[in-house]
């Protein structure tokens, strides 16, 4: 003999909590994922700061030499 009896509201209870846990679980999963892609985009993005700070400039281009014109004697 059962001491206790679940009763249909409570099964419905247990049903929609269970739901809801899920849905918290999932919604969860969903966060830390894009906040670990927001961070991996943030750290690129500084590192690409970093590197266009640290660049230097290449030499100044030298001017292109004229060729010689025809030769008149």
């Amino acid at each position: 003999m059962p001491l206790l009896k679940i009763t249909g509201q409570g099964l419905c209870s247990i049903a929609a909590l269970t739901g809801v846990l899920w849905g918290c679980i999932f919604m969860e999963q969903l966060t830390v994922a894009r906040a670990r892609a927001s961070a991996q985009q943030a750290l690129q993005e500084i590192r690409a700061l970093q590197h266009k700070k640290s660049a230097q400039p290449a030499a100044a281009p030298v001017p292109a030499q004229q060729p010689p014109g025809p030769i008149r004697s």
